[in-house]
């Protein structure tokens, strides 16, 4: 017969279960994830995405060209050296 847990003679444990949590194994750290000197790698990972998206950024509008006037504003129009000397 079906039942909701516990034992074969009815008896259901409400809460007496050891703490699994800390047994719980993630790639996450699991449940309470806390490494140490989170703020500090998270600074350093931080900057260094800026150290290599910024030079990135600045080839990239260097290099933009557009042969056609943009129907719409476009926000690189802002810092693109490049756009409005030619004749369209």
């Amino acid at each position: 017969m079906g039942g909701a847990g516990g034992d074969h003679h009815g008896h259901v444990d409400h809460g007496h279960a050891p703490d699994f949590r800390n047994k719980v194994w993630s790639m996450t750290g699991g449940p309470y994830c806390r490494p140490k000197h989170w703020k500090r790698n998270t600074a350093i990972a931080m900057a260094g995405i800026f150290l290599v998206c910024i030079p990135i950024a600045m080839k990239s509008a260097e290099l933009e060209q557009r042969p056609h006037y943009p129907v719409r504003p476009i926000p690189s129009q802002l810092w693109c050296k490049n756009f409005g000397k030619k004749e369209y």
